[in-house]
């Protein structure tokens, strides 16, 4: 399943909405007169569909142990994940077979590059498709995963397939967990500021099937349970503040990160030889729930903001745990954030990626509002966690037809 979101319709009311950080304020800095705008998106999954009742009951098989195999399903239930999309079936035989074998690290991202590459090079494709010439357009290539590490890689393929100049900045973020998109978009935005004539491509792409592991350890599988595949790209480009927008266009206003406080061990990955590893602590949803609010508050009263001039609330699915601690604490019903369990529910998460869907589904439920006269812009946070642990995120408006 696959969709692309670009600019729909164009209303000459519609104009750049963006308060800069310090804006009215003589003690700093005087705003920008450039921003990043998100000009088009593009989203992809791998075709295969694993229904999470029907992978409860197959993983659940695989121990002797009643009980054991109970806390499996019963897990697996409390995801309120219904479906996945996975490159590779992790209950084939011949898979099984060779996920508990040790020293395969090397073999799994080999995988990960055949899997990956015709995935992005369409995601992609599909994001620069309303681009008139993008090897002359596109300045910059920024390519996100936690997932599978190979050089020459996806970025490498994504530039010849797609024709792409032989010129273009290459920049790739790897290990930054699910909130690496934001590290992207970042990178993509400082870009676009420095070169407004220029445009920056960002394409995240996960596989965490690759890596699946099931040996006697129960808690490698419950890890599983969560994570599917996917692929976002993002066109980012420059304007210059109070231009005049198309609809469905999403101005970057600000980026934030704020590092929390004795959190080291709440995501830990890691390279084993038999894989890439993501380890959750316990206290993960602890830490979320005393860190958002604060850290969230400090960075949008930067640009003279509280939480009650926020529209929009773009919030990383990880997972039930991560999404309920997010928003109790922000004060948030579960219905403000729903585009993000609806995310969940379709796709697990899908670390990188999953911030990106769910700024699709945004974009799809404003663009399916019938506006009879024109309104303002919807303004909006997005945020998802790294390593650290690390709250990442962006203040946005879209503009509204």
């Amino acid at each position: 399943m696959s969709h692309t979101t670009g600019a729909h319709s164009t209303n000459p009311l519609a104009r750049v909405a963006v308060a800069a950080p310090g804006f009215g304020a003589d003690a700093l800095p005087s705003p920008p007169t450039t921003v990043a705008v998100i000009e088009s998106l593009a989203t992809g999954a791998p075709a295969r569909i694993v229904d999470q009742t029907t992978a409860a009951g197959q993983v659940a098989a695989l121990f002797d142990d009643p009980a054991v195999a109970e806390r499996i399903v019963r897990v697996y239930d409390k995801t309120r994940i219904a479906t996945r999309h996975l490159a590779i079936d992790p209950m084939a035989p011949e898979f099984l077979e060779y996920s508990r074998r040790p020293g395969t690290v090397r073999e799994r991202m080999n995988m990960y590059f055949e899997h990956a590459t015709p995935l992005a090079v369409d995601v992609a494709g599909r994001a620069i498709a309303g681009i008139a010439d993008p090897a002359a357009e596109i300045g910059m290539l920024i390519f996100v995963t936690s997932t599978g590490f190979i050089a020459p890689g996806v970025d490498v393929a994504v530039i010849k397939q797609l024709g792409l100049s032989q010129t273009i900045s290459r920049v790739v973020v790897n290990f930054m967990g699910c909130a690496a998109a934001v590290n992207g978009l970042r990178t993509a935005t400082d870009y676009v500021r420095a070169h407004p004539d220029s445009k920056a491509l960002v394409v995240c792409l996960e596989l965490s099937s690759v890596n699946a592991v099931f040996g006697e350890d129960p808690v490698e599988v419950v890890t599983h349970s969560l994570f599917g595949d996917g692929c976002g790209a993002m066109v980012v480009g420059a304007s210059e503040v109070g231009r005049q927008l198309p609809a469905g266009r999403i101005v970057v206003r600000d980026t934030f990160s704020h590092l929390f406080d004795d959190a080291e061990d709440g995501i830990v990955l890691g390279v084993n030889d038999d894989g890439i590893t993501c380890d959750l602590s316990q206290q993960l949803p602890d830490y979320i729930y005393r860190g958002v609010g604060p850290a969230l508050d400090a960075a949008i009263a930067r640009s003279g903001l509280g939480r009650d001039d926020i529209d929009l609330w773009a919030i990383h699915p990880g997972g039930p745990a991560i999404l309920h601690q997010s928003a109790r604490s922000l004060g948030l019903s579960e219905e403000r954030s729903q585009p993000s369990w609806d995310v969940l529910r379709d796709y697990g998460n899908m670390l990188s990626v999953s911030l990106v869907f769910v700024l699709e589904r945004m974009l799809a439920d404003e663009a399916a509002r019938d506006h009879a006269e024109p309104v303002p812009p919807s303004t909006g946070v997005a945020f998802s966690f790294a390593p650290g642990v690390t709250l990442e995120g962006i203040l946005f408006d879209v503009v509204r037809g």
